[in-house]
C-alpha cells in the first residue's frame, strides 16, 4: 500500500497580510486594519482590494478626499462593481450627485440584479426631483430582493411624500417585517400613523424603538399624558447630553426645562445631521450684481390659507414695489386655489415654484436670479427645506417668522428678526445668528383681516351668562402642569367655563376633557369648539372673555386672532423666544397690563380679571380701537420698518460675520448697531 504524503503549501505572505487586516476590518476595528492596509501597500503599492477597503475606511471616517483617490486606484487596477459602488457613496457625501449616478449606472451595467445599486440610484433620482424615476427604481429593487429592508423603507418614504398613503404604509410595514426594531422604519411608519390619528399604534411603534422624542410629542398631540413626565425628563437627558439622535428643534419648545442655549444647540445638532452634504457645499459665488431694487425673496411653503399667510398677506401687498423687488418662492404640495393664493395673485408678485426639484436645484435658481435677501419663513416647522438655505443661494439669509429660535448652524441664516421682548439685545449670545430688533413686535399682521359680525353664544353652545375662558391653540402646547394652572382659575371662579379647540379625533377630546374632570372641573363647564374656517373662527372668537395663554409655548397666531378679536389675553413671560411672543404681541397692541410676571400672579391675574366684568368691558373696547390705532395691526407701518430693517442687512453686507452688529431700529426710524 503506498504511503500518503503531506506536502506543505508555501504561504502567500501578500494575501495573509490582506486577510488578517480585513479580518480587523470586518470586526471594526478600524484603526488597526487602516494600518494593515497601509503596511501591505507600502509592499504591494497597487494591490487592489487593499486600496479599495482602505478607501472604505477613509469614507467611513469622514476623509473624503483621500477615500476618492484610493478607490479610483483600485478601479484604475481592475473594475468591481463593488468599489465602484463604494465610490459612488464617495461621491454622495461630497455632493457630486452627477458622478455618483454616472458610477450607479456601471454598477448596474455590471451586476443588473443589484438592489443595493437599484435603491441608491433611485435615491439620486429623488435628489433631483425625478419623484416618478425614483419610485420605479424603488420598485424594482424590491423585486430584485424583497429582503433588503432599506429599499422598502425608501419606497415607503417616496410614496408617503407623494400622498400615497395606504401603499407607503404596505412598504413600511414590510420594512419591519424584515427588522422589526429599525429605528427609522419604525418612526416613519409612527409618523404616518400620527397623520391617520392611529395614536395607539404610532405610540406602540415608538416605545418599541424606544424613540423618546417622538413619544414626547405623540403623547402630547394625543393629550395621552400617563408617563409623560418621566419621557420628558429622558428627553432632557439626550437633549442635555447632545445625543446623537434626530431630535426635531421646534417640539423642544414645548418643554419648560428648554433654555435658550439648548434650543440652538438643539438646531446645530439636527441640521448637522439633517443636512451634512448641503452645508459642507455652499455654493460658489460669482460677482454678485448691483440690482436696481433690492431684491427679496421670500422661501416657504405656506403661501396658500395657512396661518403665515394669516399674518404675512397685507405685508407683502404693502411692499414698496418701486424700492423692493419681492419675489415668493414657493416649495407648497399643490394646493387648491383659496382667497389667499388669490390675493398674491392680484398682487403682481413673481411666484417661483420649486416643488419637485432638488434642493440644489433650487438653491441654484435663487442665485439665477440674484437675490439679495433671502428670508426663509419656515425654520424646522412642517415641510421645512432649510436644505436649499444651506447651500448659501444668497448674499444674506433672514430668518423669520415661522420658527421661535435660533436656527443654530451659522450657514442656515445671517440674521433673525425679532423685537426687544422676544430677543431682547442681552440675548444676543444665545443666538447663531446676528439679531435684527423691530421696534414693536416681529409678528406682522393684516389689518385687512375679516372679522364678521359673532353668532349668538347659544348657536356655538356656550351659556348666556358664564365667563368664557378660552384656548383655540394647538393640543401639543398643553401640558398637565398647565391644565393643573387653568383649572385653579376655574376652581376659584365658579361661574366660568372653559373653551377649547376639540381634538382632531374622538380619542383626544375624551382625553382632555378627562383630564380636567380629574381636577374638579365637571363636564359641563368644558365646551368644545370643532375646526372652522378663519372667517367663521373670528367670528366666534368675539364671544370669549378672556384668552388663556400657553406655557411655556405661548399663542402666537392664536393669541393675535384674540387680540384682533377684541378678547384680553393674559400672560406672562418666559425666558426662551417662544415663551416671550404674547409678550411682544400685548405689547404693540398697547395692553401691558395683561402681562403678569409669573405663574402665580398670572393666576391672580386671571382671577380679577374673570371676576371684573367692568374692566374686561374696558379692555375690550381698548382692543376693539387698536384695530386701527395699535402698532400690532398698523399693517404699513410694520412693511415701513421691515424694509428699514433689510436695508440696514444690506448696508452691513461686506463685513465679516463677527463684525456684524446687532441691528435695532427705533420708533423714530433711527437703526443703531449694538
Amino acid at each position: 500500500m503506498a504511503k500518503r504524503f503531506s506536502w506543505p503549501i508555501k504561504s502567500n505572505p501578500v494575501h495573509a497580510a490582506y486577510q488578517a487586516a480585513f479580518s480587523l476590518h470586518q470586526a471594526g476595528k478600524l484603526q488597526e486594519a487602516e494600518r494593515g492596509y497601509r503596511q501591505l501597500l507600502r509592499s504591494s503599492p497597487n494591490h487592489t482590494s487593499a486600496l479599495h477597503y482602505l478607501g472604505v475606511i477613509c469614507l467611513q471616517t469622514q476623509r473624503l478626499e483621500e477615500a476618492e483617490t484610493l478607490i479610483s486606484r483600485s478601479l484604475q487596477q481592475q473594475e468591481d462593481a463593488s468599489a465602484l459602488l463604494n465610490l459612488s457613496l464617495v461621491c454622495q457625501a461630497l455632493n457630486q450627485s452627477e458622478r455618483a449616478m454616472t458610477l450607479l449606472e456601471r454598477v448596474l451595467a455590471l451586476t443588473p440584479n443589484n438592489a443595493q445599486a437599484t435603491n441608491n440610484l433611485a435615491n439620486e433620482y429623488l435628489r433631483q426631483g425625478e419623484v416618478a424615476r425614483a419610485l420605479t427604481l424603488y420598485r424594482r429593487g424590491t423585486e430584485l430582493n424583497p429582503g433588503y429592508l432599506l429599499n422598502w423603507m425608501n419606497l415607503g418614504v417616496c410614496l408617503r411624500n407623494e400622498n400615497q398613503f395606504d401603499e407607503a404604509e404596505t412598504a413600511l410595514r414590510q420594512a419591519l417585517a424584515l427588522d422589526p426594531q429599525h429605528y427609522q422604519s419604525a418612526t416613519i411608519l409612527s409618523s404616518l400613523l400620527e397623520n391617520r390619528k392611529q395614536w395607539a399604534e404610532a405610540i406602540a411603534l415608538c416605545e418599541r424603538v424606544n424613540d423618546i422624542a417622538s413619544l414626547c410629542r405623540l403623547k402630547r398631540k394625543s393629550a395621552d399624558w400617563q408617563g409623560l413626565d418621566t419621557l420628558e425628563a429622558q428627553l432632557h437627558n439626550l437633549v442635555v447630553a447632545e445625543h446623537q439622535q434626530e431630535i426635531d428643534p421646534h417640539t423642544l419648545i414645548n418643554y419648560p426645562w428648554l433654555t435658550r442655549e439648548l434650543h440652538r444647540n438643539a438646531a446645530r445638532q439636527f441640521a448637522q445631521i439633517r443636512w451634512p452634504m448641503q452645508l459642507a457645499n455652499p455654493l460658489p459665488h460669482p460677482a454678485h450684481p448691483t440690482n436696481a431694487r433690492l431684491k427679496i425673496g421670500y422661501l416657504s411653503a405656506d403661501f396658500f390659507d395657512h396661518a403665515t399667510m394669516h399674518l404675512l398677506a397685507g405685508v407683502l401687498e404693502a411692499h414698496d414695489t418701486e424700492r423692493y423687488d419681492i419675489h415668493l418662492y414657493c416649495y407648497s404640495p399643490k394646493k387648491a386655489p383659496d382667497k389667499y393664493t388669490q390675493r398674491l395673485a392680484d398682487s403682481g408678485l413673481p411666484l417661483h415654484y420649486l416643488r419637485g426639484i432638488s434642493d440644489k436645484a433650487a438653491a441654484q435658481q435663487i442665485m439665477a436670479d440674484n437675490v439679495d435677501i433671502l428670508v426663509d419663513l419656515k425654520g424646522f416647522t412642517t415641510y421645512t427645506r432649510l436644505g436649499i438655505t444651506a447651500y448659501r443661494p444668497a448674499p444674506i439669509t433672514v430668518s423669520w417668522l415661522g420658527y421661535p429660535g435660533s436656527l443654530g448652524h451659522p450657514a442656515l441664516a445671517d440674521y433673525i428678526i425679532g423685537d426687544a421682548q422676544v430677543t431682547p439685545v442681552s440675548h444676543a449670545g444665545d443666538y447663531s445668528e446676528t439679531l435684527a430688533l423691530m421696534p414693536d413686535s416681529y409678528q406682522p399682521n393684516d389689518r385687512n383681516r375679516p372679522l364678521p359680525a359673532p353668532p349668538n353664544r347659544k348657536d356655538v353652545g356656550l351659556p348666556d351668562n358664564a365667563v368664557v375662558l378660552c384656548s383655540f391653540n394647538q393640543i401639543v402646547k398643553y401640558s398637565p402642569a398647565l391644565f393643573t394652572l387653568w383649572s385653579r382659575v376655574l376652581n376659584a371662579v365658579p361661574n366660568t367655563v372653559l373653551w377649547l379647540l376639540e381634538g382632531n379625533s374622538p380619542v383626544v377630546t375624551d382625553n382632555l376633557r378627562r383630564e380636567m374632570v380629574e381636577r374638579g372641573i365637571t363636564t359641563e363647564r368644558i365646551i368644545f369648539a370643532p375646526f372652522m374656517k378663519l372667517e367663521q373662527h373670528l367670528a366666534r372668537l368675539q364671544l370669549a372673555d378672556i384668552a388663556l395663554d400657553t406655557f411655556p409655548c405661548n399663542s402666537h397666531t392664536t393669541a393675535s386672532d384674540a387680540l384682533w378679536a377684541g378678547v384680553p389675553l393674559v400672560s406672562y413671560t418666559g425666558e426662551t423666544f417662544a415663551s416671550r411672543v404674547a409678550t411682544s404681541l400685548l405689547h404693540a397692541a398697547n395692553v401691558p397690563e395683561l402681562i403678569a410676571a409669573d405663574e402665580n400672579s398670572w393666576l391672580q391675574l386671571t382671577c380679577e380679571l374673570a371676576n371684573d366684568a367692568e374692566k374686561r368691558a374696558t379692555l375690550r373696547q381698548r382692543l376693539i380701537a387698536g384695530r386701527q390705532t395699535s402698532a400690532l395691526f398698523d399693517t404699513q407701518r410694520f412693511t415701513h420698518n421691515l424694509e428699514q430693517l433689510y436695508d440696514a442687512m444690506w448696508a452691513q453686507r461686506d463685513q465679516p460675520r463677527e463684525q456684524r452688529t446687532t441691528l435695532v431700529l427705533e420708533k423714530d426710524d433711527c437703526v443703531r448697531g449694538r
